[in-house]
């Protein structure tokens, strides 16, 4: 039996199958359709593998991050506290450009005729103050009614330290207009700072109708093709859940397809005992980048959705910056070359794919440039266009800067690696990080194309391009975890907190997790539970996650660990310690994990006979004025432990990895790429 993962970008639906008895592997791409699915069973029907052999299948897609970015969600109603409503209007009062007059502030998530104030106040200790006004509310439930909305977020204030009135308002929707989805914030987002926790469950319910199409959708159309497995869906940290799960949580799955390419980051890291690694996962729309630090993931518990406007969940922490393969080169007024964030998608593609398109993007650059084999893209099912691609790169960008199109080309790709090097410099540099002590990992169908230039540009320790590097994601989307989070506001001085109090948050929030492992279909035994306080200095606004060792039976001496253990993280993060000032908890968290045993991958065994003739391409790189005559080696046929010096491309079905001049390139035991600088 199969185990398989489909994971769905913005251009590519990438297929990875293992047959955990036999190790055999099947890797597949299908254009991403606009439904999402179509791309899903094209992918599974072009891989040959019988739906009676599928025993697990795994999904992950960008396809609700998208929809939000894109604004294509459906509108949603909002209620506050009266006096509190406008706060999705006013936010944090944020500039990005503090003196850019021309910058437009983000439109708000909920415009104003669809958010409400209702009468009815919870104090901050959470006790009531004003009753809340059914009157009231049950004029803005007819109201909302009116408009024909399917969904309402609900954010009163103080809702995490006392739920009723919000549970009083999903009541009398229920009996008033049931066929409304209330979402609570108590429930979404159950943590301090009022505008964030509101942003958070409004964006949780405009994402539940869609998240409910698309696994409805899904689950249908694998069932009509015979599959009998029932979809787990990849989450944004790393782990995965059942659908029935994604459909109640869609929050939790908005970064799902990036979020597999970490976990196969992690578990690489894992295996080759490399504890500082640097994933660039570039596909056809972005570039993705991850960092593994000490043999952890890096996460974050806020993902900004546009400016100032904050999506608060536990997520693997991947930043995207718009060059991809399909990202699309052009001129400004100014006649300076630009490289995204616009791409031309899987339709109409790059102007190479023959599909209509009519604007040069990084695909077509690497064509020009000899960089891909016309004949073998995408395993040779598509024959690139390079005529066509030279033609626009000349009249769009070569001729207005008076440039050779391979020059121009060159420089396209150029420019595009050192936006992603840009990216990978403010997720190491500025936190801190030094990216000469890690190994950059190249994965996504361009990924092993970009990755030694932008090691070039940020001075990475080495390269790695995994197996079936593009299809990676869906690889570590089969071998992810199941993984929930849990987070509970829990406001207190240290010093004052009751061990007895803490336990019995925590007690509450193992509860929460065993329901939903339940129905995961997990025995809830099986999991390891783990938590952390998030702590802070009193007087600040900032807080750091401190793992609690024993939270099984947490006591005054666990207390005293954590806070030791926060001095520590704060001098980290921060370069000072304040060892005399109180300290505060402000959150308590908890994962629970359950392991998954997926199917390792055969090795395949080393190349045998004589070995083939060298076969040879001219191939432009930039800062080279004239083509330079570049060896081009199948990757099967590479011998372990033999260096190729650069300039070389290795191909294979789905991508190649380019290996600069001044590079080389070996093949590793453990059937990876490893690329490093030249010895002088």
């Amino acid at each position: 039996m199969y185990q398989v993962c489909v994971d769905v970008g913005g251009t590519f639906t990438d297929l990875y199958a293992v047959d955990p008895a036999q190790g055999a592997v099947i890797t597949e791409k299908a254009t991403t359709t606009p439904d999402a699915v179509s791309g899903v069973i094209d992918a599974i029907a072009r891989s040959g593998i019988a739906p009676a052999e599928i025993g697990r299948f795994v999904f992950g897609s960008t396809r609700l991050v998208n929809a939000l970015v894109e604004g294509k969600v459906p509108a949603v109603a909002f209620i506050a506290t009266r006096g509190f409503s406008d706060t999705l209007e006013i936010r944090r009062v944020w500039r990005e450009h503090l003196f850019g007059w021309r910058w437009e502030r983000p439109v708000a998530l909920v415009s104003g005729d669809l958010r409400f104030g209702v009468p009815g106040r919870i104090d901050h200790r959470g006790q009531e103050i004003e009753p809340l006004d059914l009157a009231a509310l049950d004029a803005i439930i007819d109201a909302i009614a009116a408009r024909g909305i399917r969904a309402v977020a609900v954010s009163l204030l103080f809702s995490f330290l006392n739920p009723v009135h919000e549970r009083k308002v999903r009541d009398r929707f229920r009996s008033r207009a049931p066929g409304i989805d209330v979402f609570l914030s108590s429930e979404v987002d159950p943590e301090i700072k009022d505008y964030e926790r509101g942003s958070t469950t409004v964006v949780a319910a405009s994402l539940s109708g869609l998240a409910n199409e698309l696994f409805s959708e899904l689950e249908d159309r694998l069932s009509a093709a015979g599959i009998a497995a029932k979809p787990q869906v990849i989450k944004s940290n790393g782990g995965t859940m059942s659908a029935a799960s994604a459909r109640a949580k869609p929050l939790e799955i908005i970064r799902s397809g990036p979020a597999g390419g970490v976990a196969a980051l992690a578990r690489l890291s894992a295996r080759l005992g490399l504890p500082n690694l640097i994933g660039v996962d570039i596909g056809g729309t972005t570039a993705d980048v991850a960092v593994i630090t000490g043999g952890k993931v890096t996460y974050t518990s806020e993902m900004p959705l546009k400016w100032d406007i904050p999506v608060r969940a536990n997520m693997a922490d991947v930043r995207s910056v718009g060059a991809g393969g399909g990202s699309i080169a052009r001129l400004d007024a100014a006649g300076r070359l630009h490289v995204g964030p616009r791409s031309s998608g899987a339709f109409p593609g790059p102007v190479c794919y023959g599909r209509g398109g009519t604007q040069p993007t990084t695909t077509d650059a690497a064509a020009v440039t000899g960089l891909i084999d016309p004949a073998r893209f995408l395993g040779g099912r598509m024959t690139l266009d390079v005529a066509s691609a030279h033609r626009v790169i000349e009249r769009e960008i070569a001729a207005p800067l008076g440039l050779s199109v391979a020059a121009a080309a060159a420089g396209i790709l150029h420019l595009a690696t050192a936006r992603m090097a840009q990216l990978v410099s403010e997720m190491t540099v500025q936190e801190g990080l030094d990216p000469r002590d890690y190994t950059l990992v190249g994965f996504g169908g361009a990924g092993p194309l970009f990755v030694a230039g932008i090691a070039e540009e940020i001075g990475a320790a080495g390269v790695i391009v995994p197996r079936f590097p593009s299809v990676w994601s869906a690889c570590g989307g089969l071998n992810a975890d199941i993984v929930h989070d849990y987070a509970q506001t829990l406001f207190s001085a240290v010093a004052s907190l009751d061990p007895a109090r803490l336990a019995e948050r925590l007690a509450a929030l193992r509860s929460a997790a065993e329901a939903d492992l339940r129905r995961d279909g997990c025995d809830p035994t099986r999991a390891c539970y783990t938590a952390a306080l998030d702590m802070r200095y009193a007087g600040q606004s900032h807080q750091i996650a401190v793992p609690l060792g024993r939270p099984d039976a947490p006591d005054r001496a666990l207390l005293r660990e954590a806070e030791a253990e926060f001095e520590r993280l704060h001098e980290a993060a921060y370069a000072h310690r304040r060892p005399d000032d109180p300290r505060e908890v402000t959150t308590v968290r908890l994962q629970a994990r359950v392991a998954v045993a997926a199917g390792e991958a055969a090795i395949a065994p080393p190349p045998t006979g004589p070995e083939a003739a060298p076969v040879c391409r001219p191939v432009y790189f930039h800062g080279h004025a004239d083509a330079l005559d570049t060896r081009v080696v199948e990757r099967d046929a590479l011998v372990p432990g033999r260096w190729l010096a650069g300039p070389a491309v290795v191909t294979e079905d789905q991508s190649s990895t380019v290996v600069p001049p001044g590079f080389r390139l070996r093949l590793a035991a453990e059937g990876h790429l490893v690329l490093e600088r030249s010895p002088a």
